[in-house]
């Protein structure tokens, strides 16, 4: 029987949290699922603290490649239903998994959910959600791209159906991993057209940690993978071709804009001048959409009572 959902991980070097990411998926309140590892090469004690899960996870060590790799190859072994992306210092909180479940039973099997997130530090204590949310609150678009809220991109929050997933792969840019830190933005720009898409606001499913070694603060690679995902973008080669191509550049203004900023205080001011020539249209795109958006009557959101699957707007 296939089940609901393959939660995917990636990991590398991540000994000191990869056994709490592990557990967190293994505490869930919903059981139709399998885990997949796949271990990049990792040189620190990684590899041993997978090994002692045994047949609880379905373990893959490869050389060094890349997150972008390493997520497709878990993505190519997963047998379930939905792709649950999980982060290897990232956590599902206990009610993640019941709540994608409920949204798929209640909403027609959305080919694209994304899951709210609260940000922590290493030294803080998560206050863990109710474990059977008696009520659950989402907002439903005709794709991601048309959604009018803020909000952050993490690869934890991207749930996604197996076969929009594989027909997305099939088109992706295959060189040299150009997104190596910026798979969740590739993803999102892949399946941003597949609709309709729901975006969970209530209860929080993942919780993302915040600390020194994670991959999202190295300025320069976040920089060149955006620089791949403009070049992608503008050549017409993400998903759908030229389709939605505004869309695309504004859901890019924001992160391309954030990163001149960052490259600038880390005194790296040709990777700021290059982001900025290359990327300042989808700025001004995502400036005049927010423009737009604000004279837009806000979509109201959906609240599904969990234990039935009954919805009301």
């Amino acid at each position: 029987m296939q089940r609901r959902f393959s939660v995917v991980i990636a990991a590398y070097n991540r000994e000191n949290y990869i056994r709490q990411t592990i557990d967190s998926v293994l505490s869930q309140t919903f059981h139709e699922y399998e885990i997949i590892v796949v271990d990049d090469g990792s040189t620190d004690g990684t590899q041993e603290v997978l090994q002692t899960y045994g047949d609880q996870i379905k373990y893959v060590r490869q050389a060094n490649q890349g997150s972008e790799a390493t997520f497709r190859k878990g993505a190519s072994l997963a047998k379930g239903e939905y792709l649950a992306f999980l982060d290897s210092d990232d956590l599902f909180m206990p009610c993640a998994l019941e709540t994608y479940d409920t949204i798929i039973r209640s909403l027609d099997s959305p080919p694209l959910i994304m899951g709210s997130m609260i940000r922590f530090h290493d030294e803080q204590t998560i206050e863990a959600c109710e474990k059977h949310a008696a009520f659950i609150e989402v907002l439903k678009y005709r794709d991601y791209f048309s959604k009018e809220i803020g909000m952050g991109i993490a690869q934890s929050i991207i749930v996604m159906k197996k076969t929009v997933f594989d027909e997305i792969n099939a088109e992706m840019d295959r060189s040299a991993n150009p997104y190596l830190f910026n798979y969740d933005y590739n993803l999102i720009l892949q399946a941003g057209t597949h609709g309709p898409c729901v975006i969970v606001r209530k209860p929080v499913t993942v919780a993302y940690r915040q600390h020194a070694n994670q991959n999202s603060l190295n300025v320069i690679k976040m920089a060149e993978g955006l620089l791949a995902l403009i070049r992608m973008v503008r050549s017409g080669r993400s998903f759908g071709g030229w389709s939605r191509l505004p869309a695309k550049c504004a859901f890019l203004g924001g992160p391309v804009y954030e990163w001149s900023r960052k490259a600038i205080n880390d005194k790296r001011s040709t990777l700021a001048f290059r982001l900025l020539l290359n990327g300042w249209p989808m700025i001004l795109i995502a400036a005049l959409r927010k423009v737009l958006l604000f004279f837009q009557h806000p979509t109201a959101p959906f609240i599904i009572k969990a234990n039935n699957g009954e919805t009301a707007s």
